[in-house]
């Protein structure tokens, strides 16, 4: 296995983001079901996925975890993140969502007392 190189754009991604969010393989059915399980006693978890690419993950877990009150979604390319937006809109029934155009390491909490019940950070890919 070979390491990119650390010259890469920035936005390595950014013209294919519909590409991506058309193309990309879903969560398998198993992971999501790993990910249900790890929220079943929270009463309204929130989600923060890092790496959020075009937002399949939290795609995957809405419909499957109704009971999630917030999403957060975490990737530095910003087309990306208006994919995933434009994905999530219909899923998320007016729960709350946070859209950071940011690196994993790079977010902060969106409010005092921000508490994600699950994190994932799945097929995520950002040179560092």
């Amino acid at each position: 296995m070979t390491n990119p190189p650390r010259n890469e754009p920035k936005e390595l991604f950014t013209s294919t983001a519909a590409d991506y969010a058309r193309h990309r393989p879903g969560i398998p059915p198993e992971a999501v079901s790993l990910l249900v399980d790890t929220v079943r006693d929270a009463d309204r978890p929130a989600l923060l996925d890092l790496g959020s690419g075009t937002g399949q993950v939290p795609a995957a877990l809405l419909p499957a975890v109704p009971r999630i009150d917030r999403v957060d979604l975490v990737d530095p390319d910003q087309d990306m993140l208006r994919q995933a937006a434009a994905a999530l809109e219909p899923l998320l029934g007016g729960r709350p969502a946070g859209f950071h155009p940011v690196a994993a390491e790079g977010f902060t909490p969106p409010f005092d007392g921000y508490r994600a019940d699950l994190i994932t950070c799945a097929r995520s890919f950002h040179p560092v």
